[in-house]
């Protein structure tokens, strides 16, 4: 096994870097707990996955001297093995990182969605119409909703807690919901409040209905340019009829005189930050918050781009302004987490038709990343002889280069996984056996039921 800089360790250094030992190696038992069904092929998938440089589908991890077991196992457990939510919820939540930033009190989770296009899988069950920024309009395929929380600021490390794969009869606002409510029920009291950052398309009431009445977490969503939001309604004068529940219109096109304004540098940029109080949307007359405005400014201070950045903040309104503004931008870990899954990991190489094969590929993913976050204080990295000597001093690693460091790391840690028991040959298909041809699914748009192709 190798650890950083093991021969200059400090007695304190040694000692934190055996408590991040030792959780890594319990994290690897309850992970391993925690697959209910084909527990062993699970979590031999996660360790060739880790070993496998440029892996192009699931069944090339039998290959990895990691994985034990003959390649029909990798579908068997892909589409048999079961994990436990919520025996996988505890372990992450016992692992998340201890060091991970904080903002004003506030620990910073970032929830948003990814596609999965899968646009020739016929017999892949609720298949929809998502939008993919990368080919610039609709493609078949699924959604995954991931909650997760950013680890350090101008860093690319994230913490997933939730994944879930979003049904063609929800939405992401309503699953992204549900994964704030279970978050937020984990909690533990002596554990610091929660903020919430999301993008613009989760500003409805289905997901900030959630926050209604909450101390334990906030909400700071981007907002749209032609939103329009309401003030706190006038007092009932008398007579019959109920009281309103609107004051005066608040246009983001045609704002008034902020309530609050500074300007300071966030970075290396001059930011104007004005914010005006007590605002909620119509739908939710309920969750008053607060509107921050964020304009980049040029040295001359004129506005760097055509459209202010439009915040809505659920909390304690006496919250500093550049506070929410950093929160917002840290919730764009969130995307590095995403290329990295994708491009180094194979969030996309599973081609099942199985349902729960697609679902259990993703948790793979997940796991397999994680491992990568705790063993990011223990590998010692190894540099290519052309890296900048500014990549040489960063005090972090990447989880590109703790990945390319796993392999020698991972030799010492052992495995809880069972070796395979010889069951000796299988007796194959029976005389005549003709398998009938899998069903074919229709795709599924958003607003019309879904109709069964015939196959």
């Amino acid at each position: 096994m190798v650890l950083r800089g093991a021969n200059v360790l400090s007695d304190n250094e040694g000692m934190d870097i055996t408590c991040n030992l030792g959780a890594l190696l319990n994290f690897r038992v309850a992970i391993h707990a925690s697959f209910t069904f084909r527990a062993d092929a699970l979590f031999e998938l996660v360790d060739a996955l880790l070993l496998s440089a440029a892996a192009r589908s699931p069944v090339a991890l039998s290959l990895s001297a990691a994985f034990r077991r003959e390649f029909a196992s990798v579908y068997d457990a892909l589409r048999r093995g079961r994990v436990d939510r919520c025996a996988v919820r505890a372990a992450l939540h016992d692992a998340e990182p201890a060091d991970a930033v904080t903002v004003a009190g506030y620990a910073v989770y970032s929830l948003d969605s990814s596609i999965a296009p899968r646009p020739d899988a016929d017999t892949l069950p609720d298949r929809g119409r998502v939008y993919s920024a990368e080919r610039d309009g609709t493609v078949a395929g699924h959604q995954f909703s991931w909650l997760g929380r950013v680890i350090a600021q101008g860093r690319s490390w994230f913490a997933p807690r939730e994944v879930d794969r979003i049904p063609t009869a929800s939405t992401p606002a309503e699953v992204g919901a549900a994964q704030v409510q279970t978050l937020v029920n984990q909690a533990q009291p002596d554990e610091p409040p929660k903020v919430v950052a999301v993008d613009s398309g989760y500003a409805k009431r289905k997901f900030l209905l959630v926050f209604v009445g909450w101390s334990a977490a906030c909400v700071l969503v981007r907002l749209a340019c032609n939103r329009v939001l309401y003030g706190a309604p006038p007092p009932k004068s008398g007579g019959r009829g109920a009281p309103k529940k609107h004051g005066e219109p608040f246009r983001l096109k045609a704002p008034p005189i902020p309530q609050r304004q500074e300007t300071l540098m966030l970075g290396p940029y001059q930011v104007r930050l004005s914010a005006w109080h007590t605002l909620h949307f119509k739908c939710l007359p309920a969750l008053v918050g607060l509107v921050l405005r964020v304009e980049f400014l040029r040295a001359d201070g004129s506005p760097r781009y055509q459209r202010p950045l439009w915040l809505f903040w659920s909390g304690p309104q006496t919250i500093a302004l550049r506070d929410l503004a950093v929160m917002y931008l840290l919730r764009f870990g969130i995307e590095h987490f995403f290329r990295f899954l994708k491009q180094h990991l194979g969030l996309l190489i599973t081609h099942s038709p199985d349902l729960l094969a697609v679902e259990n590929w993703v948790w793979i993913v997940t796991l397999a990343y994680w491992h990568l976050l705790l063993a990011r204080d223990l590998v010692t990295p190894q540099y290519h002889p052309w890296d900048p000597a500014a990549r040489r001093a960063a005090p972090d690693l990447t989880p590109g280069q703790v990945r390319q460091a796993w392999g020698v790391f991972s030799r010492g840690l052992g495995t809880p996984a069972r070796a395979p028991r010889p069951s000796g040959k299988g007796t194959g298909r029976q005389a005549g056996f003709q398998p009938q041809p899998r069903q074919r699914h229709a795709i599924v748009n958003k607003g019309q039921k879904a109709v069964a192709a015939t196959a």
